[in-house]
């Protein structure tokens, strides 16, 4: 599997580019910039203008670049040649993710009055979790990137039926979040934080299942 592509530099750009505009509009923010929104979608933190101009263009540069070279490092590194494009998908969505937020906080750090959070976050979010759940099923086991853990690690149709159900609940959970973010900031943020914490919860349970189901079939 070939670690870097060409797509990779134009990413690398895109996210340089948005780190750039930052910083050619510093001069015209105030010192004191929203740095954080409550459950009802209001500013409730206020924080140095270099935070939203240097803190999600960093973590988007080093997540990018490290998911990069993960591969290289995986004891199972072969296996990501059997889901080399959809792990291209998921880093070029997770850029754009990164990019996305970045320019929320720069247009919040210019507005006199900064926008609500609620849809802002809350659409962005379910749609990766619906992103997540349509990847899932494509992964084969590797120990950096799925539903990973000790039972599906050793098997390879634990690992699969896993990714399989798994994607199916976490799209359910994206498309709720995705519902809920219409109906007010406190109901989004519920559903929302609900969703991934019962879609994570359910896909490890359902792969512990297997699991006993599995060595049960061996005795």
């Amino acid at each position: 599997m070939k670690l870097w592509k060409k797509i990779d530099w134009l990413i690398i750009f895109f996210i340089l580019t948005i780190l750039a505009i930052g910083i050619y509009m510093a001069p015209n923010m105030p010192d004191r910039v929203p740095t954080h929104w409550n459950i009802r979608g209001e500013v409730d933190g206020w924080g140095s203008k270099y935070i939203n101009l240097f803190l999600i263009p960093s973590i988007a540069l080093v997540a990018y670049i490290l998911m990069s070279f993960l591969p290289a490092v995986d004891p199972f590194r072969k296996n990501y040649e059997k889901f080399a494009k959809p792990y291209l998908y998921f880093k070029i969505f997770l850029a754009f993710f990164f990019i996305y937020l970045e320019i929320f906080l720069l247009y919040s750090s210019v507005r006199f009055s900064p926008p609500q959070g609620s849809l802002m976050f809350a659409i962005p979010f379910s749609l990766l979790l619906c992103f997540i759940g349509w990847i899932l099923p494509q992964l084969k086991r590797n120990f950096f990137i799925g539903i990973r853990t000790p039972w599906n690690l050793i098997s390879d149709e634990n690992w699969k039926k896993t990714h399989d159900f798994g994607g199916k609940v976490f799209i359910l959970a994206g498309v709720a979040s995705l519902i809920a973010a219409f109906f007010g900031s406190t109901a989004s943020f519920v559903v929302l934080i609900t969703s991934i914490l019962l879609a994570a919860a359910i896909s490890i349970f359902y792969s512990y299942l297997i699991y006993r189901k599995e060595k049960k079939e061996h005795v």
